[in-house]
């Protein structure tokens, strides 16, 4: 038996999304400046892949946070 309320659970799913957005939000913008000084500064292309690395990261936490978030999930009628 769980001691929270349903109310409970839902102001800590609130709470929990501004953190989840802003650190999906760091990592794409880590990923595009890796990226791009990847591909700007010469002999420095393993920037990119790992931008490219990051940014699949940052889609995957998204993916992850939505599922897990059951905000999405549709009821049936």
């Amino acid at each position: 038996m769980s001691d929270s309320s349903p109310a409970a659970d839902r102001l800590h799913r609130i709470e929990e999304v501004p953190y989840a957005m802003t650190l999906f939000l760091l990592l794409v913008i880590a990923a595009i400046v890796l990226g791009l000084i990847g591909v700007v500064a010469e002999g420095l292309f393993y920037l990119l892949v790992i931008g490219i690395v990051v940014f699949v990261v940052a889609l995957v936490y998204l993916g992850m946070h939505i599922k897990r978030s059951g905000r999405h999930q549709r009821t049936l009628r």
